[in-house]
């Protein structure tokens, strides 16, 4: 008997053994799980201020524009920037003027960066292929009296492609045109693609009557953000908006 009690003891004793390792180890496993939780939340946290900084925003508007976009916006327009969804989501005038402000010196920057990079990348290109014509500004497009400026993109604009056979339709074959391609990194390639893939007279690309151009900034200048667009240059110089 004494042996059974010995037993049943030990078995007891190595029954609460387990029960109170089970319960250490359940422990330690919910506290690592809190410690990793509290990292992600601390690296979430973190990557949003990160984020609000870039855009000079503060948190609280980081968070509100995520909340935005994980609603309703962002299944309207997804992908879309910080500044455009707050400035559209805004409560108040001044806040659509505050994030209008914001994005017009954000973009501002963004366009003077390219241009720059441009003036460099046409000038590299120059010296490694002198013996291929790229599709350069001409002198006196901006300052011919008549001449009709379009600005439009190879992608990413939904309406540029019915757009320009509206504008050339409009057009009569003794109006002269210049086409000036806007958009990141377009090469010379791209836009002959685009001119054949658009049927763009060549005869009247050699008689100057159609030119075909990178923007150089121009749009930006004049256009502030509309496109397509369409110009006339008048007698005194400055650029008139065509309705076509």
């Amino acid at each position: 008997m004494r042996n059974v009690k010995t037993i049943v003891l030990g078995i007891g004793l190595f029954s609460c053994s387990l029960f109170s390792f089970a319960s250490v180890s359940t422990a330690v496993n919910q506290q690592r799980l809190t410690h990793q939780s509290l990292n992600v939340d601390s690296i979430n946290q973190q990557n949003s201020a990160q984020q609000a900084t870039e855009w000079g925003l503060t948190t609280e508007e980081w968070n509100r524009y995520t909340a935005l976009m994980a609603g309703e916006r962002g299944m309207w327009s997804p992908n879309l920037d910080p500044l455009t969804a707050l400035g559209i989501e805004a409560k108040t005038e001044d806040e659509k003027i505050k994030y209008a402000r914001m994005l017009v010196e954000r973009f501002r920057a963004r366009v003077l960066k390219e241009i720059e990079f441009d003036k460099i990348y046409r000038q590299e290109y120059e010296k490694m292929y002198p013996e291929e014509t790229a599709f350069t500004v001409e002198p006196h497009i901006s300052q011919s009296v008549g001449r009709v400026i379009y600005f439009t993109r190879l992608k990413d604009c939904n309406s540029c492609k019915a757009d320009l056979g509206k504008i050339l339709n409009h057009v009569n074959n003794q109006t002269p045109i210049d086409i000036f391609v806007v958009g990141d990194n377009v090469t010379d390639d791209a836009i002959r693609k685009w001119a054949k893939e658009n049927h763009i007279d060549a005869g009247k690309v050699q008689r100057k009557l159609i030119t075909l151009n990178h923007d150089n900034g121009y749009w930006f200048k004049y256009s502030f953000g509309k496109m397509p667009a369409a110009y006339q240059v008048q007698g005194d110089g400055q650029w008139q908006a065509l309705t076509y």
